[in-house]
């Protein structure tokens, strides 16, 4: 019996290319096989593909344009596919800036290895938060609103754990290297998002009320 070949989707891979997955970014350095803007419509037919996998790129994204990301990958994936997602978590970030966590110091010198002038939680908490292209970061909870309102039911997971084959054994960063969310995430009904302003609005209607 000839087993059917799956379709293996992987997002924003940068230099990382997965072996048998079709690796998808906008950069071409990476020598990705498809060179995709992700922040527009994704070039895949609806309901043609098995897995994707994104990590550390979501972050990249304006919340309006990650919510358009999730839908298109709902669109994309099968009735039975699944998206693995991985993102810098904001929680666990800013709670070890809040207990001055001094793990973040050699977590930063260790993966980072940019010079500090001032070798403050402070300054590594700035940097963190604007280094590496980080425009929008997740909690849990935040990122499991917007991948329910994209028809998504995620499921919290572990570093290179799943319960499906394929997407075990992938992702690049650990606990031991940095503070990240791992989420498998199943079709599920959409439940609708939030349709209130679109961000640069809501930001220029929340500076006519700031006092500076």
């Amino acid at each position: 019996m000839v087993m059917e070949e799956k379709t293996k989707i992987h997002f924003g891979c940068g230099s990382y290319r997965l072996d048998g997955w079709i690796n998808v970014d906008l950069d071409r350095s990476g020598r990705p096989d498809v060179v995709a803007d992700l922040r527009e419509n994704i070039p895949f037919q609806s309901r043609s593909v098995d897995y994707i996998h994104s990590e550390d790129f979501v972050d990249q994204l304006e919340l309006d344009k990650a919510y358009h990301f999730f839908e298109e990958s709902h669109r994309i994936l099968k009735d039975d596919g699944v998206m693995r997602v991985l993102t810098p978590n904001l929680y666990e970030f800013a709670r070890r800036y809040v207990k001055q966590d001094r793990s973040l110091v050699r977590l930063w010198d260790e993966q980072i290895g940019l010079p500090l002038r001032t070798r403050r939680m402070c300054e590594i908490f700035n940097l963190g938060m604007r280094l590496g292209g980080h425009t929008f970061l997740y909690d849990g909870e935040t990122l499991c609103q917007v991948l329910r309102e994209c028809g998504f039911e995620p499921q919290r997971t572990r570093y290179r754990q799943s319960r499906h084959e394929a997407l075990r054994g992938l992702d690049i960063r650990s606990p031991k290297t940095g503070v990240s969310l791992y989420y498998d995430c199943y079709k599920a009904k959409k439940i609708g998002r939030n349709n209130s302003l679109p961000l640069i609005d809501r930001i220029r209607s929340l500076k006519t009320l700031l006092p500076w």
